[in-house]
């Protein structure tokens, strides 16, 4: 039996009892509904079903379920071509024809064929079902990549989204730390920091490591280059030479070149050292 972590699933009674009946029990690990797929998927049938019984008819649900279970026993599933209660017994029909064949079952041989018949249905089914299984497991491990690892004693935070409390929640809870590694990437976990001792469990998908707290001590590298650059920029800009900001200046004994002046006049280029003619030095 599959189950999730609830806590009518943990108690003794339960455990005990399922034990006497030669079952074992599996419990899922929080937020992984896909390791439990097929029971997800058939609740979530279900309970559209029940909204509609209650919401638009105004029926009870509990007062609906018989209802329900007789709709889905003799619908047609996808994958198999047939009803569940065609694979079971052998025909699909409702209440007054089951009870019919019921109590011809009850007579050993009355109906070879019918069983022949079933045998054939199951085998058919068992390949589809099979068939089915190899399509969906090579769709969902089409975009997979190899998970991270966790070592025990590491510290990590833990996605839940369902325990977000509005919508800047980040859905991050812990630091947890790993206190043992479990089979195909999940981890048991113990929060840290009056935690009572109380262990959960948690995959690896929706785990994240915690490097620890942002201190004045652990950001202290981080400040201490920024101070580096900041000192040398300004020691590049205050012992910058000034002749980088200055224009350079002629020579006196480079040659000028004339250059066209108003009217037709030919002047040369003056250096700005040289006195202007005609005036006294």
């Amino acid at each position: 039996m599959v189950t999730d972590k609830g806590r009518m699933f943990e108690s003794k009674e339960f455990v005990a009892w399922i034990n006497e009946l030669g079952c074992n029990l599996h419990y899922i690990t929080p937020e992984m509904h896909q390791a439990n797929g097929q029971a997800e998927r058939y609740m979530r049938t279900i309970l559209n079903m029940l909204r509609i019984q209650a919401n638009h008819k105004n029926l009870q649900w509990s007062e609906t379920l018989w209802k329900l279970q007789l709709v889905l026993n003799i619908t047609r599933q996808k994958t198999t071509q047939v009803s569940p209660l065609n694979l079971l017994i052998g025909t699909e029909s409702t209440i007054p024809v089951v009870r019919a064949l019921v109590r011809d079952v009850a007579i050993e041989g009355l109906a070879p064929n019918r069983e022949a018949l079933r045998e054939i249905t199951r085998s058919r089914a068992r390949e589809l079902l099979s068939n089915n299984q190899i399509k969906q497991d090579e769709q969902v491990n089409q975009r997979r990549s190899t998970p991270r690892q966790f070592n025990v004693d590491d510290l990590v935070f833990v996605i839940k989204y369902s325990q977000s409390a509005g919508k800047l929640d980040s859905g991050m809870r812990g630091p947890y730390k790993v206190v043992e590694v479990l089979p195909s990437g999940r981890y048991t976990l113990r929060l840290l920091g009056g935690s009572c001792g109380k262990t959960t469990q948690a995959a690896v998908q929706f785990m994240v490591p915690w490097r620890g707290e942002w201190s004045p001590e652990t950001c202290a590298a981080f400040f201490e280059n920024e101070t580096n650059d900041d000192e040398e920029t300004e020691a590049q800009i205050e012992f910058a030479p000034t002749a980088a900001l200055s224009m350079p200046l002629l020579d006196e004994g480079v040659a000028t070149s004339p250059v066209a002046g108003p009217s037709g006049i030919t002047r040369r280029n003056c250096v700005e050292d040289d006195s202007p003619s005609g005036e006294a030095v």
